[in-house]
């Protein structure tokens, strides 16, 4: 068996195709996340939800895609007509992007992101299918078959392409005064998609063209609704209740209804799969912003972790469909797709079993944080001598200098007060206190950390500043986060700054704002690469009050504080609030291994069964019913993580996986009771009759545009 020659071109067009569309989707989708929360300023909760929402779309609309190409345009009409709504969406979020052009970046974005979800979900549900009915049946099942495998390497390969050289592009040009381009990031995904649609058209000539000869959605509707409703009215009973629309419609439309039925009854379950696969570029994305992404010199960033799951499925594709899969049809196991789908899914559970370990590993590196109904409060001693805090928690607490305390889990309901002494020598190091007890109303929050500085004012007298609460999060991409806090006691100093550079030349440069009495000045917290920072602070009076240099390492959560009196700069100390990661980011690779695995024993099997089981004329229809239960699966991890149902990661990565074994047990129960349909000449679905010896010729003759048979 092979391709004839017209084959060869047409399902060449239609796989460069796919490779062009899938590289601009995935990266559009991995710059996203961070063009919404640096650019568009959105927080990093509205941007998640922004996310999952658009990705949503994309695999809701491919209903809408399935009912134009079955029912209205045909499958090549389809896909040329939504991929030119894709690539105004691409043009839009490029244009969104460029300050230049003066235009509402929100607004232009969201238009953008709407036009590429409703582009590439019109398409979803057709390429494969389009593909798919190059064959004939059943003369090239197997090749059939591999085209499926290659069709999904190709996917994968696509987004593996585009996964990496997007954010490098994005990154490697600087434009409009920004040291990223965003522009450049959207602007070549656009460039590829024009190229995608240039390669689909150009093979038209080739391909084999059908055109709907009714409207099946509308008489899928009608048929099913009519069915439903004398179901609930006779008295008579079928073995089907689609059964009861015979007479008012055609026995093939039933028969085929009856099939596709079966099929969408089969995906119930597949949400939940795709709810555990979609979390790589979440959950498993923040989780590896805790680990060490040091290797080999290197430094891995957490969401190129997710470019590890494609590259896999390259490598593992051709091997499951040379070796493995022969090898599984000798032994008779897992010889049908249902089998694999299943199998996979399990495989899946076994990637969030694993997970959940290196979670509860990792959360012994985590900082403790106040449960419900608590608070802490951290005291940080920048005086050269200790200090007494009496306090309501323990009672007399002795503080080192340059020490940093935290009175833990403190009761607090909502909002609650607390008062605390603090008391030093009147004498303390080279300091003569006019005051040295100071009164503290201190008011705690709910789950908050805030901290509490100790220094002197302008007048001698010893001051308590209390700062903003602490941001233990660590930064997506795991690089450090530091804020610096700086205690000005007179107005002697003028333009004060903080400068932090790295060896590599750059700087970031924190300006303390003058004021005429004691004051604090804390900045927001500011994400650093990893390294050697020299720390430089200078004034107008002198632009050399202070030198040295700290590491900052990858996850770390630090506090630099400062301490002025006079004219001079007394204490100057780097805080660690959260510890760097530990654990190296490598660790993730089985979890990857295993996810890998379930998706191409899932994700090929299921487009393969999605193709080969529906009726010819619904193909398209099923393939989107297979699309929507990834949109659901999105829906479901939305609906998860809000209810925050675990303190725990690990507990809820637990709880996926044995939501998934005990989803993939139902599946089998139910695939138990699937009846495989025999796959026809020209993709027809040969239909036994159930009863009353009902021949049904289900064998139609095709027609290209030109009109031969």
């Amino acid at each position: 068996m092979h391709f004839g020659a017209s084959y060869r071109t047409a399902v060449f067009c239609i796989i460069a195709t796919e490779f062009c569309e899938r590289f601009s989707f995935c990266g559009l989708r991995t710059i996203l996340s961070l063009y919404l929360r640096n650019i568009l300023l959105f927080s990093e909760n509205a941007s998640t939800v922004i996310y999952h929402v658009f990705i949503m779309g994309c695999y809701i609309v491919p209903l809408v895609g399935a009912i134009f190409a079955d029912s209205y345009f045909g499958r090549y009409r389809t896909i040329r007509n939504f991929a030119l709504i894709y690539l105004v969406g691409n043009v839009l979020m490029c244009v969104a992007a460029v300050p230049s052009f003066e235009l509402p970046p929100v607004t232009c974005s969201a238009l953008g992101l709407i036009l590429i979800a409703i582009g590439t979900g019109g398409i979803k549900p057709c390429v494969a299918a389009f593909g798919g009915e190059q064959f004939h049946l059943p003369d090239q099942r197997e090749l059939l078959t591999h085209f499926f495998s290659i069709f999904y390497f190709t996917i994968n390969l696509g987004g593996f392409v585009g996964m990496i050289l997007t954010p490098i592009m994005k990154k490697a040009v600087s434009c409009f005064g920004d040291d990223t381009c965003y522009a450049l990031g959207f602007g070549f995904p656009a460039a590829l998609m024009f190229l995608s649609i240039f390669l689909f058209i150009i093979g038209k000539s080739f391909y084999k063209l059908k055109s709907p000869k009714r409207n099946i959605m509308l008489q899928f509707f009608k048929c099913g609704t009519f069915a439903l409703a004398r179901s609930c009215k006779s008295s008579r009973r079928y073995d089907h209740w689609l059964d009861h629309a015979r007479g008012k419609f055609d026995l093939k439309l039933i028969q085929e209804m009856k099939i596709v039925c079966a099929i969408l009854l089969l995906y119930t379950p597949l949400p939940i799969f795709w709810s555990l696969f979609d979390q790589q570029g979440s959950r498993w994305t923040f989780q590896a912003s805790h680990m060490d992404g040091n290797f080999l010199g290197t430094q891995i960033v957490p969401d190129q972790m997710q470019v590890v799951n494609p590259a896999m499925v390259l490598i593992l594709i051709p091997i499951f469909d040379r070796i493995f899969y022969p090898c599984f049809a000798k032994l008779h196991v897992l010889e049908n797709s249902l089998h694999r789908m299943a199998f996979g899914g399990i495989v899946a559970g076994l990637a969030f079993f694993s997970a959940g370990i290196l979670e509860l590993v990792l959360e012994t590196t985590y900082p403790e944080l106040p449960d419900k109904n608590h608070a802490s409060i951290n005291v940080v001693n920048t005086l050269p001598c200790d200090l007494t805090v009496i306090n309501p928690f323990n009672g007399v607490q002795t503080i080192n200098s340059s020490e940093i305390f935290r009175f833990k889990n403190m009761v607090c309901h909502n909002y609650t007060r607390y008062t605390i002494f603090i008391e030093a020598p009147l004498f303390c190091g080279s300091l003569r206190f006019k005051r040295h007890k100071f009164q503290l109303d201190v008011i705690s929050v709910e789950y908050q950390i805030d901290t509490v500085l100790i220094g002197i004012n302008s007048m001698d007298e010893i001051q308590a500043y209390v700062t903003d609460p602490v941001d233990f999060q660590k930064s997506i991409s795991g690089t450090p986060r530091i804020r610096i806090a700086y205690i000005k006691s007179a107005n002697r100093l003028h333009n004060v700054t903080v400068t932090l550079q790295n060896v590599a030349g750059l700087q970031d440069v924190y300006f303390v704002h003058d004021s005429s009495d004691s004051s604090l000045a804390v900045s927001a917290y500011m994400e650093l690469s990893q390294g050697v920072y020299e720390c430089k602070i200078g004034s107008n009076e002198n632009r050399h009050l202070y030198e040295r240099n700290f590491h900052l390492a990858l996850g770390g959560v630090y506090s630099l504080i400062i301490r002025e009196n006079r004219d001079r700069i007394e204490f100057v100390k780097l805080y660690t609030m959260s510890v760097p990661n530990t654990v190296n980011i490598l660790w993730q690779v089985p979890q990857y291994f295993l996810i890998s695995v379930a998706e191409i024993m899932f994700g090929v099997a299921g487009l393969e069964f999605s193709f080969t089981q529906a009726p010819r004329s619904m193909k398209t229809v099923t393939i989107a019913g297979w699309y929507l239960s990834v949109a659901v699966g999105n829906f479901l991890v939305i609906i998860i993580t809000q209810l925050n149902m675990f303190k725990s990661q690990a507990h809820e990565f637990f709880l996926f996986a044995i939501l998934i074994v005990a989803d993939m047990m139902l599946f089998m129960e139910m695939a138990s009771n699937y009846k495989f349909v025999q796959v026809c000449e020209a993709s027809s679905s040969c239909i036994l009759p159930e009863e009353d010896d009902l021949s049904i010729d289900l064998y139609d003759i095709e027609y290209t545009t030109d009109g031969s048979t």
